[in-house]
């Protein structure tokens, strides 16, 4: 009779146990969840049907971070081949797209962040709502007189002038014009049977959810 009431007693303790460890699994399941879907998935909200982003997915797809987040990136190289190589090893020996290959795609491996943190900013902070012209580039004589032309300075030479940003020269397209440019493009080419029509137009129901 007794030994009953301890097994029981056992049964009872075990089954405790368990209900406790399933509810603590299920409690920290949906926190690691939540906190991953936060970082890797956004929601883009906008007026022609909001977007579900995977930002991890896109990560791994993409030429390097800097193809999005090329406001935190500057042009100059601060890490030498002979950092990681020898001395004999130089950098005309690879291509720049190789060299993104070997490094995990982080431009900041070679190159000096020049945004204040590694946080990216919003893109309409410099691409508007909508574009009021046509016109995307300053011309020279706007700012220099009629004896300057373009081939008197490289591009990464401007860059390094105090006071000279990109947007010196380059009237930043619209917010729309952007991500259908860059999105619908690398769409077509990774998987034109889900983001394509039978005519080769653009699915935009494979990406805007309404």
């Amino acid at each position: 009779m007794s030994g009953n009431i301890r097994d029981r007693r056992n049964w009872t303790r075990s089954l405790t146990v368990i209900m406790i460890v399933a509810v603590a699994a299920v409690v920290i399941s949906n926190m690691v969840d939540a906190n991953s879907d936060k970082v890797n998935r956004l929601y883009l909200k906008n007026s022609a049907g909001a977007v579900l982003f995977d930002h991890e997915k896109h990560s791994q797809g993409a030429e390097s971070c800097a193809q999005c987040h090329h406001d935190l990136y500057g042009a100059e190289q601060i890490t030498t081949c002979a950092e990681c190589h020898d001395e004999d090893v130089e950098s005309s020996e690879f291509n720049h797209s190789e060299l993104k290959e070997i490094h995990n795609r982080e431009c900041s491996t070679c190159h000096e962040q020049t945004g204040e943190d590694d946080q990216a900013i919003s893109c309409r902070s410099c691409h508007p709502g909508m574009q009021e012209s046509d016109k995307n580039t300053v011309g020279c004589i706007e700012c220099h007189d009629d004896g300057y032309s373009t081939d008197m300075m490289r591009h990464d030479e401007y860059l390094e002038m105090e006071e000279h940003s990109c947007l010196g020269c380059h009237a930043p397209q619209s917010i729309a014009e952007v991500f259908h440019l860059d999105c619908s493009q690398c769409h077509l080419e990774m998987s034109p049977q889900r983001f394509s029509q039978p005519d080769g137009a653009v699915q935009c129901g494979s990406c805007h959810l309404r």
